[in-house]
Formats: C-alpha cells, sequence, structure tokens
C-alpha cells in the first residue's frame, strides 16, 4: 500500500472535524440505541456501496491516492459521512416532515439534500479524495435519493422498535 498523507488526506480529516461537532451539537436529539444502530448501518451501507462500485468489475472511482483501500476511506465513511445521515434525520424531525401535510416539503427536502450530497461529492472529487473512472458526478443523485429514503425507513424502523422510544 502506497500511502501517504497529502491535501485529500487533510479535507477528510478537516470536513470530518467539522462534521463530529454538528453531530455533537444534535446528538442529544436520538437515544443512545439510534446512535449506535445508524452508525453501525450507515458505516456499513455506505461501506458496501462505495467498495461495491470501485472493485472489480466495475472500478467507476477511487478514493484517496491509489485504487488500492486506504485508510483514509475508513475515516471517512466512519466519521465524515455518517454525521451528515445525522444531520439529515435531525433536521427531519425538527421539521415536522413525517407529517402527511408536509409531503411536498419532504420532496423537496429528499432534492435538496440530493443536491447538498452532490455538491459535497464533487468538493470530495475537487479535493482529489475521489477519482472517477467511469462514473459520473450526475449518476450519485438518483442514489442519494435511494440512500436518503433507505436511512429513513431504517429510522422509522428503530423509533417504532426501540425500548427506549418517547411514548406521547
Amino acid at each position: 500500500m502506497n500511502f501517504h498523507i497529502d491535501w485529500n488526506e487533510w479535507f477528510v480529516v478537516i470536513c470530518s472535524v467539522i462534521a463530529m461537532l454538528i453531530f455533537f451539537l444534535i446528538r442529544k436529539h436520538f437515544n443512545w440505541i439510534t446512535i449506535v444502530i445508524i452508525w453501525m448501518f450507515n458505516v456499513g451501507f455506505v461501506a458496501t456501496i462505495d467498495y461495491g462500485l470501485a472493485a472489480t468489475p466495475f472500478e467507476f472511482y477511487y478514493c484517496g491516492d491509489n485504487v488500492s483501500y486506504e485508510p483514509i476511506t475508513a475515516i471517512a465513511h466512519i466519521f465524515m459521512y455518517t454525521p451528515f445521515s445525522f444531520m439529515f434525520l435531525f433536521l427531519y424531525d425538527e421539521w415536522h416532515l413525517r407529517d402527511k401535510k408536509n409531503r411536498k416539503r419532504l420532496v423537496l427536502y429528499f432534492i435538496g439534500w440530493g443536491a447538498f450530497s452532490v455538491f459535497f461529492e464533487w468538493l470530495n472529487v475537487l479535493n482529489g479524495f475521489m477519482t472517477y473512472t467511469g462514473w459520473k458526478l450526475y449518476y450519485s443523485f438518483p442514489m442519494y435519493l435511494l440512500a436518503a429514503f433507505i436511512l429513513l425507513k431504517v429510522y422509522h424502523f428503530i423509533e417504532h422498535n426501540s425500548p427506549l422510544q418517547k411514548k406521547a
């Protein structure tokens, strides 16, 4: 493994620190069971999708400086991407988007997060953390919408089945 620290690693570290600071501000919104399950789910889900698209036979992109696995990729999966999931869920709850009367706002919310995610991915490409070898940025938008939908379903499942869930 030819691993060295240059700007793209620093970019991931800086973004991870910012994301974790935001997470620490909103973490009390979630019970510990939700945090653990969402964290584990998100790391596993993102890693599976990333490695699936980056590995043979697809090889659509790679993260870091090499086509082989780098430790900075794990740091991104654990500390950079996962806090964004909690931000997504926190604002979803704060803006009461689960109410049926807010379906249009929920659609706009998904589109907004999809756009933000594509923008953030573009920043990752621009800063050298991701290198496309066949992937196109516009492929990512529907993937992010699908991922947000799955995350929301997992969150609802946890809330519905958690023994720590507040009963109204």
